[in-house]
């Protein structure tokens, strides 16, 4: 059994401050110019706002590119580069923290769609798989992860990662809340159909107020992704979001909210008894054999 956060004293200032950078998807795979457009948002970020952590989107290092060949080149490259020891070398360098999606590969050339989180002294906090690829498309590219991301401490802020189809899942934010976690990052690389207009526009904000918790939400931009990159509140209201300048910044503080969601506290009002079907696997839904996922 787990306290309700939200209930203890709190500081009247910020506890963290949160940048969250939206790219253009690399077309070709060309990991190092991306690596450039990193280390200079990780600048800006760091010396034009004194930011604590900048958020990135989904597979940026790479491109959301869903082909095999193209993604496991770029895999190969980040490995024989080392290209995660040298965004350690840069978060040290401007002393700030990165999160940012790549393909990761294993031992046996599977690929995984990763984000790591790397602190400001350049240690990995975490490295976390996806659990929850996206139709075949994307499950004929990377493997799927196990486990959900940990909850890990940062600045005092405990934080945890969803990559992109796991954030439509509300089990895997509530899970995660309720182990603890008060900032949630989105990576994610939504693409512009029509169809994900309600995701973007209402889903993520559900996903903060009904767990009362921050989400960090870094989509790639448009034309191909639909954007709406942004940070937002615990109510559910926004704290900000990308309009003229791709990185957004905005400081976490708790007093600005402790009114506002004293009437609703789900995670202590809830009563799990209730709700064994959702991970009871005699109820796990099977899609007929010819199933097609649209994206249109």
């Amino acid at each position: 059994m787990s306290s309700y956060w939200w209930v203890k004293n709190h500081a009247e200032g910020s506890l963290l401050r949160v940048a969250v950078f939206e790219g253009t998807s690399s077309t070709d795979g060309n990991v190092s110019s991306i690596v450039e457009q990193v280390e200079l948002q990780a600048k800006r970020a760091s010396q034009e706002y004194s930011t604590h952590l900048l958020v990135f989107p989904e597979l940026f290092l790479s491109g959301y590119i869903l082909n095999r060949d193209i993604m496991l080149s770029a895999a190969r490259y980040i490995v024989e580069k080392d290209v995660i020891g040298h965004l350690q070398q840069v978060a040290r360098q401007y002393s700030i923290a990165l999160q940012i999606g790549y393909p990761e590969l294993d031992n046996d050339e599977k690929i995984y769609n990763t984000a790591v989180l790397i602190n400001e002294d350049g240690k990995i906090l975490l490295n976390y798989r996806k659990t929850h690829l996206w139709s075949d498309k994307e499950r004929e590219v990377f493997e799927e992860g196990n486990e959900l991301s940990p909850v890990v401490e940062f600045h005092g802020v405990r934080v945890a990662i969803m990559i992109c189809y796991d954030s439509e899942m509300c089990e895997v934010a509530r899970s995660l809340c309720l182990l603890g976690a008060q900032l949630l990052i989105i990576s994610t690389a939504l693409s512009s159909s029509p169809r994900n207009k309600n995701i973007a526009r209402h889903m993520i904000p559900t996903r903060a107020l009904e767990n009362h918790v921050w989400i960090a939400y870094a989509n790639l931009a448009l034309p191909d992704f639909y954007g709406l990159s942004r940070i937002i509140g615990p109510d559910g209201d926004e704290l900000c979001r990308v309009e003229n300048d791709p990185l957004i910044v905005a400081d976490l503080i708790p007093k600005n909210y402790l009114s506002s969601i004293a009437s609703t506290p789900y995670l202590a009002d809830r009563r799990p008894l209730l709700y064994t079907a959702i991970h009871d696997i005699n109820y796990h839904v099977q899609l007929p054999a010819n199933y097609q996922y649209t994206d249109d």
